[in-house]
């Protein structure tokens, strides 16, 4: 499960990222329109793939989003006007049926431990091991922008 979380938070983590870029931003951008360097080819951007480090220290401000976003689609219910324009903004009736279909019944977490953090560009990510009264646990990842928008939600399968 460690694997696939990790492969997942760089997918998501590298999405987020260049979904939160403006055009013309970023690396290899050229300032043209829509990235383009001046002979009209996309730049090539490359985002490391690797594993990342455990973070000894959580950040608080993260957790107490991702423990009020947890909670959201445990209710099957959650604020769209707090989600980034890029790839999540237009999260489905469904996905979110799904996700409260998946969480819905397990209870409140008793606890959220931090796996994983990262920043890369404009996003900050973690991995979250979320842990039931009943003794099941779930990965959550969760990724913000920086203006606070949610840039990237994911939910492993419960263990």
């Amino acid at each position: 499960m460690t694997r696939i979380s990790t492969m997942l938070f760089g997918v998501v983590l590298a999405a987020a990222t260049i979904a939160a870029t403006p055009p013309g931003g970023g690396p290899g951008g050229g300032g043209m329109p829509g990235g383009q360097t001046e002979q009209g080819v996309p730049p090539q951007q490359t985002y490391p793939m690797s594993a990342p480090a455990p973070s000894p220290t959580t950040n608080p401000q993260l957790l107490a989003m991702a423990k009020q976003w947890f909670a959201q689609l445990q209710a099957g219910k959650i604020d769209r006007s707090q989600l980034d324009t890029g790839p999540y903004g237009n999260m489905t009736d469904a996905s979110i049926a799904n996700a409260q279909k998946m969480i819905g019944n397990l209870g409140p977490p008793v606890s959220f431990v931090q796996q994983q953090y990262q920043v890369q560009g404009n996003v900050s990510a973690a991995i979250y091991l979320v842990t039931f009264g009943n003794g099941q646990k779930v990965d959550f990842l969760f990724a913000v922008d920086r203006q606070g928008k949610v840039a990237g939600l994911s939910l492993g399968t419960p263990h």
